[in-house]
């Protein structure tokens, strides 16, 4: 029954295991086919931005593409995209870090702070401090390492960033284990582990959990030590994260190393090895084989003991990575002793002497170069800033000349039309009066018509006008042209009928007006008739 139930489990675990890699190879990209396509984009910031993001997906996809990384810096020197060039710069960094460059690493570091900085850009800002701080640290230059740690925290916290302050808190507790201050760094893995816990964040409770573990580990206090290993390897295996796992089977060999279990001790660390090499962490790989050989040489298994501690001493000379390589030495340090061979037991521990004193020299010699190195290249920088700053102020120009265009052209807009108003109200002015003149002549033009029906209809003679003119005073010329006037002659006819010219009879309607005290025709007619 126990067994069915066993392959059961089996069965289910694998089936699950399947599914997650089916799932994790949809979710991979072509890169080269996306990495063609951005190129034949315009080169603008956000080009940038792609091309850092496919930068890191093929990180993911354990491919990694220099080349994309190179492309995004360059474009972003360009158009001095302050902010694409810090980024560049601080992945430069981190990629210099993971191949042991240790000085290449802080160089870029540094440069990308001072870009970054410019475009005041402080999420990314205090990424690259905890990025200088790690690598400060695989320098074992602590106090350095303390400094950027602690710029990165408060900017993290500033930000309310809880993964950044977490990364920052961890950096900070790494340092002091590795100047034997325990209780610090227990203070500050608690801390992180606090903020993860907060956030739910279970990636980084997985590796605060296995931190504050390696502390008691340190400390010697083992059941606290392995309720923090515990909860480590449980996250890992529900979240199935295959690595994370075998890192845990490392943890919990050194756990049963340092007990003196040394046959559990073997145990983890040979699961841990197969899964290491399928994800080519050398680094633990390097640490593993190295502590399996520990192990066996205790177990008194000296030929496979050294074969494991040379390979894991060789990958971590290839990978250039301190920590292993003085691990290696110790290692066979304890190999000879095992086998009572303590000649080259002594030797082996002078040399681990002889590297441990080096690294030190090894790391001022790395930040000797890299600060040489930085200032060789302090003079690109201020170029790359002035011209960016040269820019800026170009674009700012540009939209202050834009909002004076924008104003001009609706100060003109406005302008136009008003005057296309007050020429309309000129017009409707004008035609209004126009209208009223046309209706005062025909009004007059009808005066004029009654006035020439009344003459006609009257039985009125000339001779009896001429004696109702008289009592007016007119001379008899003037009577004359008034009877004309009455009989509804216009000047030019008048000037026939008495043979003068036009002039002489305005002067005479002029007279005609001024004795009658009237304004017009119509009115002398109306005031004769009247009379």
């Amino acid at each position: 029954m126990k067994q069915n139930k066993l392959t059961l489990l089996i069965i289910v675990l694998f089936i699950n295991s399947f599914i997650f890699n089916a799932q994790n190879k949809r979710k991979n990209i072509n890169i080269d086919s996306v990495y063609h396509e951005l190129k034949n984009l315009p080169n603008t910031k956000s080009k940038v931005d792609k091309l850092i993001d496919l930068y890191k997906r093929s990180i993911r996809q354990r491919n990694i593409r220099k080349d994309v990384l190179d492309d995004a810096l360059i474009i972003s020197e360009k158009i001095y995209y302050l902010k694409g060039i810090g980024v560049c710069y601080n992945r430069k960094g981190i990629t210099a870090r993971h191949e042991q460059k240790y000085g290449q690493s802080v160089m870029y570091h540094k440069k990308s702070i001072s870009f970054l900085k410019n475009a005041k850009d402080t999420f990314h800002l205090a990424k690259c401090y905890n990025s200088l701080g790690v690598t400060y640290r695989k320098l074992n230059l602590e106090k350095e390492a303390f400094e950027n740690y602690l710029q990165g925290l408060d900017l993290s916290k500033r930000l309310k960033n809880n993964r950044g302050e977490s990364i920052a808190l961890n950096g900070i507790g790494n340092v002091f284990l590795n100047i034997q201050q325990y209780d610090k760094a227990l203070m500050y893995f608690k801390e992180a582990l606090k903020v993860n816990v907060d956030k739910s964040n279970t990636k980084n409770k997985e590796y605060g959990y296995a931190n504050i573990g390696e502390v008691y580990l340190f400390k010697k206090e083992f059941d606290s030590a392995y309720y923090y290993f515990n909860k480590s390897y449980e996250l890992a295996l529900k979240h199935k994260r295959q690595e994370n796992i075998a890192i845990k089977n490392v943890l919990f060999g050194k756990y049963y190393l340092d007990k003196g279990d040394f046959q559990m001790s073997k145990m983890e660390y040979e699961k841990s090895i197969p899964v290491l090499k399928k994800y080519k962490n050398s680094r633990y790989l390097s640490k593993a084989l190295i502590s399996l050989g520990i192990a066996e040489a205790h177990l008194k298994k000296f030929e496979s003991s050294y074969k494991n501690i040379t390979n894991g001493l060789s990958i971590g000379r290839q990978i250039n990575s301190k920590e292993n390589i003085n691990l290696g030495y110790d290692a066979l340090v304890e190999y000879y002793s095992a086998k009572k061979e303590f000649k080259r037991a002594l030797l082996a521990h002078k040399q681990a002497r002889i590297f441990h004193d080096s690294i030190v020299n090894v790391a001022s010699q790395a930040s000797i170069i890299s600060t040489r190195i930085a200032y060789e290249t302090e003079e690109k920088d201020k170029e790359i800033h002035t011209l960016a700053l040269d820019k800026e102020l170009s674009e700012e120009k540009a939209k202050n000349n834009f909002k004076r265009f924008i104003i001009t052209a609706v100060i003109s807009l406005i302008s136009i039309a008003f005057l296309l108003m007050l020429l309309y109200l000129y017009r409707r002015n004008s035609d209004l009066e126009l209208q009223q003149k046309n209706a005062e002549l025909q009004n007059y033009i009808l005066k004029i018509s009654e006035l020439k029906d009344q003459a006609k209809n009257s039985r009125t003679t000339d001779a009896e006008i001429s004696k109702s003119f008289k009592s007016f005073n007119l001379s008899k010329r003037e009577i004359e042209v008034l009877t004309h006037i009455s009989n509804g002659l216009n000047n030019e006819e008048i000037s026939e009928k008495m043979f003068v010219s036009k002039n002489t009879i305005k002067t005479h309607i002029t007279h005609i007006y001024a004795k009658l005290d009237v304004k017009n025709r119509v009115q002398a007619i109306q005031k004769v008739t009247n009379s």
